[in-house]
């Protein structure tokens, strides 16, 4: 019984590195489809077609990377990642983008601590369907924007 199950152990784990080039190979291919279509996009954007779409692709990309050097602990990157959708009122990856550029300025990473201007961007990503930004204005419900920091 014991070599039974050590048998199966080993054979789970060949399969593991078999299948661990292919699975390197499927994100590769997703990353390389994902810029095609940024690319196609955004080409037709400068002559005019899907400028929104464009836009809304360039967001989420940035999303992205200024998420993973937030997690990093990089907040200067963050922020000069992130910063130029400050004026922007799209959508959910906006809104991300808002509570991201919220947090680096409530905690002063990255930037001088500005706690008004903070709870104005979680104002703004819970308005545009941020659900962590409005979780985090639920527990101040009732009380001035002066009393979020006390």
């Amino acid at each position: 019984m014991y070599n039974e199950t050590r048998g199966l152990v080993n054979k789970a784990i060949m399969f593991e590195k078999i299948m661990e080039p292919p699975r390197y190979l499927l994100n590769r291919f997703g990353y390389v489809i994902s810029r095609i279509v940024y690319l196609i996009a955004c080409g037709q954007a400068r002559i005019g077609i899907s400028k929104e779409f464009c836009y809304t692709l360039s967001a989420s990309k940035a999303f992205g990377e200024g998420g993973r050097a937030y997690e990093r602990g990089d907040y200067e990157v963050c922020y000069e990642i992130l910063s130029p959708y400050l004026a922007a009122e799209q959508d959910g990856v906006h809104g991300g983008i808002k509570y991201h550029l919220g947090l680096l300025f409530f905690y002063g990473r990255g930037v001088t601590l500005n706690r008004g201007q903070a709870n104005k961007l979680f104002e703004e990503a819970a308005l545009l369907g941020w659900e962590q930004a409005q979780q985090y204005l639920s527990q101040f419900k009732g009380r001035s924007s002066e009393e979020h920091y006390n």
